[in-house]
């Protein structure tokens, strides 16, 4: 049942946003899995693994590690990613 409903789920996101995600830049889609760790508490890898199994999480990690990228990366809100929670806490605020 669990199977069946993340599927439906699945289909539900990518009928909504796939155009939409498929016209972002590197820049773009790495700033979206930062902000998908920062929203989930969940990195990537454990996302893509949870709704596509351990062999597509797998096949995808190596993808992004052909871009240096690591989709077991933790977002870091006083490190790499601070200038990334300086706006969305302006975003929030309504400053932005």
């Amino acid at each position: 049942d669990r199977k069946k409903r993340m599927k439906e789920l699945e289909k539900e996101i990518k009928r909504d946003y796939e155009g939409e995600l498929t016209k972002l830049s590197f820049t773009q889609g790495r700033i979206l899995i930062k902000l998908l760790d920062r929203e989930t508490g969940s990195i990537s890898y454990d996302i893509v693994k949870e709704f596509r199994g351990g062999f597509t999480a797998w096949f995808f990690q190596g993808i992004a590690k052909m871009f240096d990228y690591d989709l077991k990366s933790e977002y870091d809100p006083e490190g790499d990613d601070k200038i990334i929670e300086e706006v969305v806490k302006q975003v929030e605020q309504g400053n932005l």
